[in-house]
Order: structure tokens, then sequence, then C-alpha cells
């Protein structure tokens, strides 16, 4: 295969009013510097946000033994940012568990702009490793090498794929405004910064009307992140492709419908569901050649489910495809909660707990005691699958939704029908008005195939709200 040839610019994106070649002519750094360095660093203030949802919008955590691999002096870089008012450094961090944050100056809190960047190491090391949004290095997100792989999905992301930018910006900048009038970063209990915000969902839209479609792996759970997992939820209305509005077939309670099957004995034999967890937890593996017990009584707990009284409750109500309002309805009628206007999210709060929280915050988290007390079986096994990882039922969950949507569904589509416009938004499949249908037999089919149980599915139409 030939090598795939390094581009000579890529585009970052700044504030508008930064001038990197002013800055260092007024204020010449006093060591030996590559000024895309400088670009690139400024640009990951708003492009790590973007990438994590998770991160706040105030102080955006650097860290230090990622960004290194590309930046080698990268504390002298950001020392003289923050020295001449470009970053404002918060110097709290804890050893392993908090990175050092920053974030603009006053004076560069403005709207940003695109940019290009020419130093080929730097380049190819963006283009080849998309990960310095993330602490952990078990997640990792990779370009794919080989782009065949995925090539069924990868194909529509072309000219066809447009935004309204106009509409979406002035979408923006209404939210904008109302944010900046609404927050007050002193007293938020998650601070952030109105135009930081703006930001992060206005460089979605600059990367889709310059078509920058950059295509990256979770190499952790293989889940595909595009431009349009990026998108604010909100901007999809203004998303088409070929002129045609998109639908959105959207798996129900998916992390919960995926986890029944477990459930299953015949189904987790299927998908070889305890190799996938050897995968992500050691404490699965033999030890200095001393077996562990745990694949044992995960086995057994799995092969009595089907009798259980309260996994089959579970299941049932999972399958409904109204598991929060359901489940919501429990907790109401044995008065573990009495506030009726939000029975939903704290319904759904309390699942949630259960199936991604450490083991151990059970000692002091409400949530996964109610659980436990309701589904004792089901807690069971999902405790024994995170026993020693508890990152393990999520990545398992990912993984499987990842095989299914992905790789069965969408592959099927593509061979059956390879006019029809594909794309993914993880646990969803997107099309073109008028395919929705033959999309979701396909889906539906899949899932029931594999999990056993039938899907709720539901359909999210892409169009302008009036």
């Amino acid at each position: 295969m030939a090598q795939e040839l390094t581009p000579k610019s890529l585009t970052l994106y700044i504030p508008q009013n930064f001038d990197i070649d002013k800055l260092i002519t007024n204020n010449p750094p006093n060591f030996k510097y590559q000024k895309d360095h400088f670009i690139y660093l400024v640009h990951l203030i708003t492009e790590i946000p973007n990438r994590n949802k998770n991160i706040d919008m105030f102080y955006i955590p650097f860290y230090s033994s990622l960004i290194q691999r590309r930046v080698r002096e990268y504390r002298k870089y950001l020392n003289y940012l923050v020295d001449n008012k470009v970053f404002v450094e918060d110097r709290q961090y804890i050893v392993g568990k908090k990175s050092r944050g920053f974030r603009f100056h006053v004076d560069y809190q403005t709207e940003i702009k695109p940019t290009h960047i020419t130093n080929k190491p730097l380049i190819k090391s963006i283009l080849n490793f998309i990960h310095l949004d993330n602490a952990d290095n078990n997640s990792d997100e990779i370009i794919p090498k080989d782009a065949k792989e995925l090539d069924y999905l990868l194909k529509w992301f072309n000219g066809k794929l447009t935004v309204d930018f106009i509409g979406a910006k002035k979408y923006l900048f209404n939210l904008y405004e109302i944010e900046k009038k609404c927050h007050n970063v002193f007293t938020s209990d998650k601070p952030c910064s109105a135009m930081a915000r703006f930001n992060s969902r206005y460089m979605v839209l600059l990367k889709l009307k310059r078509q920058e479609f950059i295509h990256t792996v979770d190499s952790t759970a293989g889940r595909l992140h595009t431009i349009l997992t990026q998108l604010k939820g909100d901007l999809r209305q203004f998303i088409t492709y070929d002129n045609k509005s998109l639908v959105a077939i959207d798996i129900t309670n998916s992390q919960p419908y995926l986890s029944t099957v477990l459930f299953n004995e015949e189904k987790f034999k299927e998908n070889n569901i305890l190799s996938t967890v050897k995968l992500y937890n050691k404490s699965y593996l033999p030890k200095d050649d001393i077996q562990t017990f745990l694949p044992y009584y995960v086995n057994k707990n799995v092969k009595k489910a089907c009798k259980s009284e309260n996994v089959n409750h579970y299941m049932d109500i999972v399958k409904s495809g109204q598991l929060y309002e359901e489940f919501g309805k429990i907790l109401l009628n044995k008065g573990i909660i009495t506030d009726e206007t939000c029975i939903r999210k704290q319904a759904k709060t309390i699942i949630f707990s259960s199936i991604f929280s450490p083991n151990q915050s059970i000692a002091y988290n409400q949530s996964m005691v109610i659980f436990k007390d309701l589904f004792p079986d089901v807690y069971e096994i999902y405790r024994q699958i995170k026993q020693g990882e508890h990152r393990t039922l999520a990545c398992l969950l990912q993984n499987i939704e990842a095989k299914l949507v992905l790789h069965t569904a969408c592959k099927i589509i593509a061979e059956e029908q390879p006019e029809v416009p594909i794309f993914t938004l993880h646990d969803s499949i997107i099309t073109t008005s008028g395919n929705e249908q033959y999309v979701y037999k396909i889906l539906y089919d899949v899932l029931l195939n594999a999990i056993g149980i039938p899907p709720s599915l539901k359909f999210e139409r892409w169009e302008k709200v009036a």
C-alpha cells in the first residue's frame, strides 16, 4: 500500500485578534521555538472541549504527558503565552487526577477564525493520533490506517453533506447572547465562558462549511467519531445531504437495552461477551498461573438469570421502550422519590449510576443502593463485570454497539442498497428522508438477532424548527 502523503498545511482555529507574528516580534521568546507550536497550543483551548463534552468550559486541562509528544518543550511555550497575557493558568493540579488548566485571557475571548500551520512533523502527528483531549491513555482515538474498513460509511462525507452556515451561526449567536446574560461564572457549579461555548460549537460549523472531515476511531471500544458526533444537537436541523433532510433512527435506552445480553445465556455465548470482558478487565485473566474464579461466577449468574423474577421484570421494562418512565413509576409507588416533576431524570440517574459507577461507590451512592434493592440479580451481574475495573461494563456496551451498528447493520445496508446514504451517531444510524423505514428494518433485525429481545427504535427528523 502506498504511503499517504502528509498535507503541506493544516487548518487550526485561533481567536480573531491573535497575531502570532506580531506577538513574537514585539516580545521575542528567549528559547528556540516553532511558530506553529504556539498556534497549535492556542488551538487546543477550543478543540479539547469540542472533543470531550465532559470538560467544563472555564479552565481547559492540558495533559502534559500527551502534549509533550507533539511539543517537546511545551512548558516554555505555555509560560510564554501566560506571561504575554494570551492564556490564564489555573495552577491547581493533583498528580494523576487533575492537570493544570488554561483559558484565554479576557483580551482573547473573541470569535475564532481559521489559520494554517505548515510544520510537517506536527501536522503528521496531529493526523495520525487525535488523543490529546483525553487524560486516559486507554481511550486514545486513532485515524484508521486502512480507510477501506469503514469506506462504506466514510464515503458519504463529501461535498453533498452541507450546512446552512448563516442560519446555524445565527442560532449559535442567539444562544450565546442568552448564555452570556444568564450565566454567572462566579456562582455556577460548572463555571464556563459563553464565548468559549460559542467557539467550541462554532468550530464544528466552520469545519462542516470548509468540508474538513477528519474521522477517528476510539481504539478502546471501536466507536466512530466524526464531524456529526461533535455537532451540538440543536444544530442538526441545519444539516442536509444532497439537499435532502436527514432522519436518525435511534436505539431507545441503548445502554440498558444492550446490557440485557448479559441475562441471556445463549446470546451471552454467541456474542463472546466473556472474551470481550477480558480485553478490558485484567481481573478476569490468570495471574502468575493462578486461575481467577470471576469468569465462573459470571457464567453461573448469567445461566440462572432467566429464572430470576427481578431480572425478567427489568427486561420487560427495557423492552417497553419506556425504561426511565416505568422505572420512575416504581420509585414513585414505593415512595423512594416524591418529586413528580422530574421522575424520568431521577430514574435515569439511578440506572446510569448502577451501570457506570465504580462498585465501591455504593457505600455513599444512594442511587446504586436503590437499584440493588429493586433488581438484585441485575445489579450482581453488573457488579461482577465491573469488579477490578469499573470502566469494563461501559466499554463492553460501547463495543457491542459499535459491532452491531457500525460493522453489521451499516454494512448490510451498504451491500444491499449501496445508493442509500448512511451516517452514524454512536447508537443511531442517519439517512436521507425517504430511506428511514428501510434502515429501521435492518437495524431492528440486527439488534433482535444479536440481543434476543426486540429493540425500541425511534425516528429523529433533522428538520428546521419553526
